[in-house]
C-alpha cells in the first residue's frame, strides 16, 4: 500500500508499507510511475493447500479436517492478506485468525472476525457492493448459485483487488462440492461471446491457472447458455467472498 506525496521542488515521495514497516522512497517523476505500476500490478502468492509443512495439519482450532482436505478457503484468503502487505502464509494465517473465534467446527463460520486479526481485511455485512445486473447493493457475501453472475460486478471488484470466488471442485457430478479460488483478473471474450476466462489463483494446485479448470462442457449445451449469453466463466462462478482491502 502507499501514498504519495510531492514537494515544492518537484521531488515525488512514495512511502509504502508491508504490514509491519513503512519504506520511503523518494524519486523522480517517471521513476515512481514505473514503481507505482509495478504494485498495482503485482499477484497474489500462489500458496498450495496440500504444501509442506502445513499440508497434514488442521487450520481450525476446533476442527478436524486438515488444510489439503479442505483448507482452500483458508488458503486463499491468506494469499489475499499476503497481496494486503501482511506477512503471512496459509498456517499462520489460520492461527491468526483461529484466535480471533472466525471459526465454527471446519467451517469459517464467523468472516467478520478475519478483521479482527487483519484489519485491513474488511467484510461487509452491510450492502455496500453496488450490483448492476440486479440494481442494487450486496454484502460482503455473494450467492451466484441459485441466480446469474454479475459480470459487471465481478469486473470491477477485480479492479480493485484480487477476489475469493467459490466453484464446484467436480462439476461433473450432480452435487455442489464447494472450492475457493482466488481471483486475479478477468478476460472477456474479444467477440463479445461466450468464450470468456478468468485468472485464479488455486489452491488445490498451489498455482495461477483458468477458473475454466471447474467449467462443465455440458453446460454449452443448455438454452439458458446459449440463449442468455451467459458466459463461460459466469457458469462457473458460484459465489464471492468479498473482504474488502483497505489502503492506508
Amino acid at each position: 500500500m502507499g501514498k504519495i506525496a510531492l514537494d515544492l521542488s518537484g521531488t515525488v515521495t512514495l512511502v509504502v508499507t508491508d504490514g509491519r514497516s513503512k519504506y520511503r522512497i523518494t524519486a523522480s517523476d517517471i521513476q515512481v510511475e514505473r514503481i507505482v505500476e509495478e504494485l498495482a500490478t503485482e499477484k497474489p502468492p500462489q500458496f498450495g493447500q496440500c504444501s509442506d509443512p502445513w499440508r497434514n495439519q488442521r487450520y481450525s482450532p476446533d476442527g478436524t479436517l486438515t488444510f489439503c482436505q479442505a483448507g482452500c478457503l483458508v488458503t486463499a484468503l491468506a494469499s489475499l492478506a499476503m497481496w494486503a502487505g501482511y506477512d503471512t502464509n496459509p498456517r499462520r494465517f489460520a492461527q491468526k485468525i483461529g484466535q480471533e473465534g472466525a471459526f465454527v467446527g471446519d467451517l469459517l463460520g464467523h468472516p467478520s472476525r478475519v478483521t479482527r486479526a487483519c484489519e485491513r481485511l474488511v467484510w461487509h455485512k452491510d450492502r455496500v457492493f453496488w450490483s448492476p445486473m440486479y440494481n442494487r447493493n450486496e454484502t460482503s457475501f455473494i450467492d451466484w448459485r441459485s441466480r446469474a453472475v454479475d459480470l459487471g460486478l465481478l469486473k470491477t471488484l477485480l479492479e480493485r483487488q484480487p477476489v475469493v470466488v467459490e466453484v464446484d471442485f467436480k462439476p461433473q457430478t450432480p452435487r455442489v462440492d464447494q472450492h475457493f479460488v482466488l481471483a486475479i483478473d478477468y478476460k472477456p471474450d474479444p467477440a463479445d461471446g461466450i468464450e470468456d476466462d478468468l485468472l485464479v489463483m488455486d489452491p488445490w494446485t498451489g498455482s495461477y491457472t483458468s477458473v475454466l479448470t471447474y467449467f462443465n462442457p455440458i453446460w454449452l449445451h443448455e438454452t439458458a447458455l446459449r440463449e442468455g449469453r451467459s458466459t463461460k466463466v459466469a457458469r462457473t462462478v458460484m459465489g464471492a467472498r468479498m473482504w474488502d482491502v483497505a489502503h492506508d
